[in-house]
């Protein structure tokens, strides 16, 4: 549908009243004519570029507002989209920016790399300072680089089993472990499933999904322990950042002590955001091996699988010396991956831990107290307006979730609506609806944010648009 035409569109969801048809298809109106340029750019596109993001919470009655928004340049907490539109960003790249949109260290240490070239092949001078300082920050002995999250996992669970000689791998439910195949995995009666088509069952027939944080799932871990390779967690899970289960994830790892199989965590969203060195240092828990990603680089794709230098061992061969006959071991793991060290990405990695070592831990507690506070004045807001929406909040990151008739798992239109109308006013979340706030982000940015969502929530009543309570 032409974006001049959008006037004349008619909602054909029998389920809306008259009233909440003629908000609906206003704010379809308002938002299509703000956003011109990013229908356009993704109605031109869709066929040639095959976007999982284009189709991604589609609802029919809401079609013509479904489109990703085009960005056209960022800085700090804010982007602007090709029509010019200016958005206070809670998305902040799905919590890769953690300085903000192009902070001057990145962007200078980048700019210098770029003026030397980013040559691969040869090694990036900058990796070797940049491992000493993931060392220092996090107290892993022993770093790899890999190019995204869900590559580091892949490479983790093949460490563990190529360590421990053992198949078998627990993960929990509503954690997010990246998309290699070997975890999209779900419970469906006591067998692990595929999540999704394309991925076969023999790819998860060597993984447990357990329930998080549940007295039953340390027992079938114990009655399980021998034929564990790993348990692997997202230590604060990015679906449910309220759930945060120290003392559940401490007898995990007294278990594996005693057990023999290894405890990975997943910090690909915690590392580094919650605390300068990770959930380890926060929480007190040392795990043997580590995954790392989104802050660390920067703005810059790229992660690290670290761990103890017995376990990394079996990526390289482990530590020898020149001058001597000491060798590096022959039993080693498949691992390869030609942009595992871009130049680029290097250098905004070592620029970025610079930063946070610079400034100790400050960093991670403005950030987290100014989300505490986001938190705090949006759940209050909700609670006056008698909207059934709660904020779920850990360190920077936080979650819209919803409650009464509305499924864990599942946005309600209302909700949607409510999104549509906070990204029409200027705040863009994504789609998945995780948010994070960033060092650039400030205490008017949190105001604002509140005020857009009272605004929101006051338009929807008025067009006839509430959330039902059971």
């Amino acid at each position: 549908m032409a974006i001049e035409n959008i006037r004349g569109f008619k909602l054909k969801d029998h389920n809306f009243t008259e009233k909440q048809k003629k908000f609906i298809e206003d704010l379809i109106y308002r938002y299509n004519n703000k956003t011109a340029g990013s229908k356009k750019y993704v109605s031109t596109y869709r066929y040639s570029l095959c976007d999982w993001i284009n189709s991604l919470g589609f609802k029919i009655s809401l079609k013509e507002m479904i489109y990703p928004i085009i960005s056209h340049e960022s800085y700090g907490a804010y982007f602007s989209d090709i029509d010019g539109n200016r958005y206070i960003d809670i998305a902040m790249g799905y919590g890769v920016c953690f300085h903000g949109h192009k902070p001057k260290f990145v962007y200078d240490a980048v700019k210098e790399r770029l003026e030397r070239g980013f040559e691969l092949g040869p090694q990036t001078i900058e990796a070797g300072e940049s491992v000493m300082l993931i060392s220092q920050l996090t107290g892993v002995d022993r770093v790899t680089f890999c190019g995204t999250g869900s590559e580091a996992v892949m490479f983790a669970l093949r460490i563990a089993r190529g360590y421990t000689k053992k198949d078998k791998i627990v993960i929990f439910a509503n954690s997010f472990h990246g998309t290699f195949d070997g975890v999209l995995g779900r419970n469906l009666n006591g067998k692990t499933d595929p999540i999704s088509i394309g991925t076969t069952e023999g790819m998860v027939s060597d993984i447990y999904v357990l329930e998080y944080g549940k007295d039953e799932s340390l027992e079938f871990i114990k009655k399980h322990a021998d034929e564990l390779a790993a348990v692997m967690a997202e230590p604060v899970q990015t679906r449910n950042p309220s759930l945060q289960p120290v003392t559940f994830l401490k007898e995990i790892r007294k278990i594996s002590n005693e057990k023999d199989f290894l405890l990975i965590f997943d910090e690909t969203v915690t590392g580094f955001r919650v605390h300068s060195g990770g959930i380890q240092k926060l929480f007190n828990i040392n795990a043997d091996i580590v995954i790392y990603g989104k802050a660390l680089g920067g703005g810059l794709p790229i992660s690290a699988v670290c761990g103890r230098e017995e376990i990394m061992k079996i990526v390289d061969g482990g530590y020898y010396r020149f001058g001597d006959d000491s060798h590096p071991d022959q039993d080693v793991i498949f691992f390869a991956g030609t942009y595992y060290k871009h130049p680029l990405s290097i250098v905004a990695t070592l620029a970025s831990l610079k930063e946070i070592k610079r400034h100790e831990n400050r960093l991670q507690e403005y950030t987290n107290k100014l989300t505490e506070q986001l938190a705090l004045d949006l759940n209050n807001l909700f609670i006056k307006q008698n909207a059934p929406i709660k904020v779920h909040q850990f360190s920077s990151f936080f979650r819209f979730m919803t409650f009464g008739d509305y499924p864990f798992a599942s946005d309600p239109i209302e909700l949607e609506i409510f999104f549509f109308l906070m990204m029409l006013k200027g705040v863009y979340t994504w789609e998945r609806r995780i948010c994070y706030l960033s060092t650039a982000h400030n205490m008017e940015d949190v105001k604002n944010i509140t005020k857009i969502a009272e605004e929101s929530l006051n338009e929807m009543r008025e067009g006839g648009v509430e959330f039902k309570i059971s």
